[in-house]
């Protein structure tokens, strides 16, 4: 486990490793998983039964969510929202989650109007701006200014690794580099730019710098595992 925002007491936030074992509820062995968020999430005082989870489709859609929502995908994969990469909330004790395994989990707070929110960026949702679509959002709902946001990065296959067919066409080619002839993709720095782009201070920004690939005995990693990669957990709960 590693902890996100943690000088801050009005929020617990914070990613699993491998160690914590697999946390999805219907991709790799899955048999222990229940028990594996229970474990986790308990050590951040959070309820493994109150957790929203998503059925992830890449895309750019972002759910506000209530307690009204608690439980969603907490106990079973099928109950999980759907078609949805991103939630955003205001009410305390509501944790959400979003699960990964190469792709960049987002965590965005902000301390003064008190709203978190979490995202999947994946590349598909990275190339569609989901930071951007996430900052917009916690604006029109909760009437957060960009510039209070504070953003965190979690664990995320990385330009080190990252690599891409040598046609691959992307709306930001700033994000990609050419090593030795193959053309490589860094999530971390376009998802950085579009955050920026959306008003948040770029010293607000803060990065692991973990990379999934690299990481074999740390974290699960898609490209390397295939369907034998489980899946690490991304929660953020604010506190009463």
């Amino acid at each position: 486990m590693r902890k996100v925002f943690d000088r801050f007491s009005g929020v617990s936030a914070a990613f699993s490793n491998k160690a914590d074992g697999n946390m999805s509820l219907s991709i790799g062995d899955t048999k222990g998983s229940l028990e594996n968020r229970k474990l986790f999430l308990g050590k951040l005082g959070v309820d493994y039964r109150s957790l929203i989870c998503a059925k992830q489709v890449h895309g750019v859609r972002i759910e506000a969510v209530t307690e009204k929502d608690s439980g969603k995908g907490a106990l079973d994969y099928q109950s999980s929202v759907s078609d949805c990469d991103g939630f955003i909330t205001d009410r305390p004790l509501v944790p959400v989650a979003i699960l990964t395994a190469d792709c960049l989990p987002v965590y965005i707070y902000d301390p003064k109007v008190r709203a978190v929110g979490v995202l999947h960026g994946g590349w598909r949702s990275s190339e569609a701006n989901i930071s951007g679509a996430g900052v917009k959002l916690i604006q029109d709902k909760f009437k957060s200014d960009p510039a209070n946001l504070l953003v965190a990065f979690g664990p995320a296959m990385r330009a080190c690794c990252y690599e891409v067919s040598a046609d691959f066409k992307s709306n930001y080619p700033c994000a990609l580099t050419k090593r030795a002839g193959k053309l490589y993709m860094d999530l971390a720095f376009l998802n950085k730019n579009q955050l920026i782009a959306a008003g948040v201070k770029e010293e607000n920004i803060s990065d692991t710098g973990l990379c999934t690939y690299c990481s074999q005995d740390e974290f699960f990693s898609f490209r390397r595992e295939a369907a034998l990669a489980g899946r690490m957990i991304s929660v953020i709960m604010l506190k009463e």
